[in-house]
């Protein structure tokens, strides 16, 4: 006589209310992930579930702490906060790279830009703010960015010196004048040329701009701001406003 197969019985896991609404909330993948790193590790599921919950409420936790930051008196997460806003953009397609530019222009000094990358961490549950501009701008914004910060005083005691840097102004004119629109068109990011004119405080800095911008690219500034903004933009007149030296 045959016997009736018995039912292997199931592991039952007994979880408070707030643990098991969130093992719920876990994909079928994500659930099978922890209960192998269970076997793995000789434990229950349910005590890496009650692990994997600490870590998540502490990473929560951490976050609420930093967005109350960024309505207060801490710069650096109103930084970080209004940099993740500009790479939402509202929820439209795209980065509003203008708000990138005035965030990233108003951020003091070196120092103060490493505390806002911590900040956009903590808010962001170990999100990287450079990864995140790496991949949200295109590579001539991401260079003109990154010479924003280079620019700037290594230390926040030197904040609010003036910037005096030919060689990070040509970099960002040549990121902007080799600028791609959709990836596909090319053109002239018109704001980001104004943004470094309205840094370049003498016609004798632009002089030295314009040189430093032929040795690093092998081509005249001038030659490629005429090319560029012919039709746009007196360019030359905005320099000519500026005092000689």
């Amino acid at each position: 006589m045959i016997q009736p197969q018995q039912q292997q019985p199931t592991t039952q896991i007994v979880l408070d209310q707030e643990k098991r609404s969130w093992w719920t909330s876990l994909t079928d993948k994500q659930r099978h992930a922890i209960t192998s790193l269970a076997i793995v590790l000789g434990i229950s599921v349910v005590a890496v579930i009650a692990i994997k919950f600490a870590s998540n409420q502490v990473r929560e936790a951490i976050a609420n702490k930093e967005e109350n930051n960024s309505f207060g008196s801490k710069d650096h997460a109103t930084w970080a906060k209004q940099l993740k806003n500009a790479f939402d953009n509202d929820g439209w397609w795209g980065t509003d790279e203008v708000a990138v530019r005035q965030v990233l222009r108003a951020i003091p000094s070196q120092e103060d830009f490493q505390k806002v990358q911590t900040s956009y961490r903590k808010l962001y549950k170990g999100a990287n703010l450079i990864e995140d501009m790496t991949s949200e701008l295109k590579t001539s914004e991401f260079n003109e960015m990154l010479a924003i910060v280079q620019a700037k005083p290594q230390k926040a005691k030197d904040a609010g010196s003036p910037i005096y840097d030919p060689h990070g102004w040509a970099k960002r004119l040549y990121s902007a004048l080799d600028y791609a629109w959709l990836g596909l068109f090319w053109g002239t990011d018109e704001d980001a040329v104004l943004a470094v004119f309205s840094e370049i405080p003498t016609q004798k800095a632009f002089n030295e701009t314009a040189q430093v911008y032929a040795n690093m690219y092998g081509t005249s500034l001038a030659d490629d701001l005429d090319g560029d903004l012919d039709w746009t933009m007196d360019w030359r007149e905005k320099i000519k406003k500026k005092p000689k030296s």
